[in-house]
């Protein structure tokens, strides 16, 4: 032992460690600066989910689309998607209901694909294509079921696909690929070194990743803001839904989206029922309704004139569709969902001219305002 008691044995272990470290840091350098540099490229696009991610988000798309019936709020949502991949997606997502037994979604998800094939004009040859990569894949799994389903939605749409049956993938090496030899084996004795240099770097990339991944703002038309003036904390949405005689078509919706601009859901009123079928159409009955897109859920309640709910027979068609509420001027009612809840209230009201009294719509007016649960709220 020295003078100084101290073991010579240290300096060879501070040396080991700095140059560990130095040995890490110019590793890293060397992968993310030259071997696989970071560079920015805009922000994450609905187009960049996994296949998982990419059906459940058409799946919600599709949901919307029935509900409010707006096919360039369905282009604009997948406006970024090759005709190839949006085919993929929803030929994958059709095959998913009818494997589950969901008829009335898997038809609805043909209705929007052959929408948007008039509209866009698709080429039936890359639906054909897109739909036998579906094919083959779903073949490859060994779910035959699945496959011949493709080929369902690809002829719904004026395309064949032909799926080879016993289609495997197999365990066999190809002929051709290099097994590894002893002359590798001092190769090998680095993959531990590489494999930690690679992780760190794999971790500063994920890190990086996830701060510029931001959802894409969705383009939308300019509309009138409605001034909050109540207390308590700003809402999701605060929108107000106005109807006059002679808006035979009318159907507003609106988006609601979250403070960091995520797409939560859309909610609206349209008409769903006229006396007759004069014009302009005399309104009896509105829809108003809420589409909750993390849960996937919609609830409805149908607004009534005084005449509708007094008819025993009308009323009882119209709440199929949804809970009856009879509308009065300042009468206000909700709409809950998992994750969302409305309050709606009638702002104005007033009823045309008889025949039947108070049995139609001259002007309405109603307030929305979208806020999250509160349960939603505590847990986020």
């Amino acid at each position: 032992m020295s003078a100084s008691g101290r073991s010579p044995l240290r300096p060879l272990a501070v040396g080991g460690i700095a140059g560990l470290i130095v040995g890490c840091l110019i590793g890293w350098l060397a992968i993310g600066w030259w071997l696989w540099p970071v560079e920015y490229v805009g922000d994450a696009y609905t187009y960049e989910l996994n296949q998982a991610e990419k059906t459940q988000y058409v799946a919600a798309v599709v949901d919307s689309y029935n509900l409010t019936g707006q096919l360039g709020v369905v282009q604009q949502r997948l406006n970024a998607w090759t005709v190839e991949e949006k085919n993929r997606v929803l030929a994958m997502l059709f095959a998913d209901y009818q494997s589950q037994g969901k008829m009335q979604e898997a038809e609805q998800v043909v209705e929007l694909a052959m929408e948007l094939q008039r509209a866009e004009g698709w080429d039936p040859a890359v639906v054909s294509q897109a739909a036998s990569q579906v094919a083959a894949e779903y073949a490859e799994q060994g779910e035959p079921q699945k496959a011949q389903l493709a080929s369902v939605f690809a002829s719904e749409l004026g395309a064949t696909v032909v799926v080879s049956p016993g289609t495997e993938v197999s365990a066999t090496p190809p002929s051709g690929t290099p097994v590894p030899t002893q002359a590798g084996a001092s190769v090998r004795a680095l993959l531990p070194v590489c494999g930690v240099l690679t992780l760190i770097a794999l971790v500063i990339l994920a890190f990086l990743a996830l701060r510029r991944r931001r959802p894409r703002p969705r383009p939308v038309a300019e509309e009138p803001r409605v001034e909050w003036t109540a207390t308590g904390p700003l809402p999701l949405l605060h929108k107000a839904s106005s109807y006059k005689l002679g808006m035979d078509s009318f159907d507003e919706s609106f988006a609601i989206e979250s403070e960091s601009g995520e797409w939560l859901g859309e909610c609206g009123m349209g008409i769903a029922e006229a006396l007759d079928g004069a014009a302009p159409r005399r309104v009896t009955a509105f829809e108003v309704w809420l589409f909750d897109k993390p849960n996937t859920r919609t609830v409805t309640k149908v607004l009534m004139s005084e005449f509708a709910n007094d008819n025993e027979a009308l009323r009882n068609k119209l709440s199929v569709r949804g809970e009856p509420v009879l509308a009065v001027p300042g009468a206000t009612f909700t709409l809950e969902t998992p994750a969302l809840i409305i309050e709606a209230q009638v702002k104005e009201l007033e009823y045309g001219e008889g025949p039947p009294v108070a049995g139609y719509f001259r002007n309405l007016s109603l307030s929305l305002i979208v806020n999250r649960r509160v349960a939603q709220a505590n847990n986020d």
